[in-house]
C-alpha cells in the first residue's frame, strides 16, 4: 500500500505583536495617572519644652517643633529627653545624671541583673526572680509617670515615645516601662507609690484614655 506524501504546514515565523503593543499604549496613561506625587517639607524651629510664651501657644500647630520624646533606660535610671533637649534631674538626683534616678540607691541594678541570670543559667529559676524584682524595684516608676503627665498636657496630640536600654538590662525592665507610660491614670501626678500603683486608668466614655500609647524601640 503506498504511503500518502507527508504535507508539510507552513508555519507563520512572524509573530502579530499589534495586540500586546495596543495594550501597552493603553496601560502607560493609566499607570502615570495613578502616580501619587508626595511633597515633603521640613520647618526648622526651636521650642523649648515648657517655656513656651502666651504669644508662642498661638502659633500654628504646624510651626511647633516635634516632641520627639525618648525614654533612655540605664543602670542609673531614666534620662528623658523630649523636643530635642534632656529634662534635668529631679530634685535629689546627682548633677549631670539621670532626668529620674533610682529612687532606691542602696540596690545597684546591673549586680541583680547580672546575678539573676546567674541563677537562671544555673536552673534556679525561683531565686532568680526574686533577685530580678530586686532590681527592678530599684526605679522611680513613679515619678516617670508623674513628669510623662506633665509633658502630655503640654502636647496632648503626642502617643508616640521611643525606648532605649543598656545592653545588660534585662527585656522585664522595659515591659514595666511600657506599662507605665501607656495610659493615662486617675490622677495626674501621684505622691506615694502605693496610691500610684494601686490606680486605674482613666477612662474617656468606652476607652482608655492614652498618655503614649505608641512605643517605639531605638537602639543606643
Amino acid at each position: 500500500m503506498a504511503r500518502r506524501p507527508r504535507e508539510e504546514i507552513e508555519v507563520n515565523q512572524d509573530l502579530n505583536l499589534a495586540p500586546m503593543m495596543n495594550l501597552v499604549i493603553i496601560l502607560i496613561p493609566m499607570l502615570l495617572l495613578s502616580v501619587v506625587f508626595m511633597e515633603v517639607s521640613v520647618i526648622n524651629v526651636t521650642m523649648p519644652l515648657g517655656g513656651a510664651t502666651t504669644s508662642d501657644r498661638t502659633e500654628p500647630e504646624e510651626d511647633k517643633q516635634p516632641l520627639n520624646l525618648a525614654i533612655s533606660m540605664t543602670a542609673q535610671g531614666f534620662y528623658i529627653t523630649a523636643a530635642g533637649t534632656k529634662m534635668q534631674p529631679m530634685p535629689g538626683c546627682p548633677t549631670g545624671g539621670p532626668s529620674i534616678c533610682l529612687e532606691d540607691d542602696s540596690i545597684d541594678p546591673a549586680a541583680r541583673f547580672e546575678e539573676s541570670r546567674r541563677l537562671y543559667a544555673s536552673g534556679d529559676k525561683i531565686r532568680g526572680e526574686e533577685v530580678l524584682l530586686e532590681g527592678l524595684s530599684a526605679y522611680n516608676y513613679r515619678e516617670l509617670y508623674n513628669r510623662l503627665s506633665t509633658i502630655k498636657n503640654e502636647f496632648p496630640e503626642e502617643t508616640t515615645v521611643t525606648l532605649t536600654a543598656d545592653a545588660e538590662l534585662p527585656f522585664a525592665l522595659t515591659t514595666r516601662v511600657m506599662d507605665v507610660v501607656r495610659f493615662r491614670l486617675e490622677e495626674d501626678s501621684y505622691d506615694s507609690n502605693e496610691d500610684f500603683w494601686a490606680a486605674k486608668p482613666r477612662t474617656e466614655g468606652d476607652t482608655y484614655s492614652i498618655l503614649f500609647g505608641d512605643p517605639a524601640f531605638g537602639v543606643l
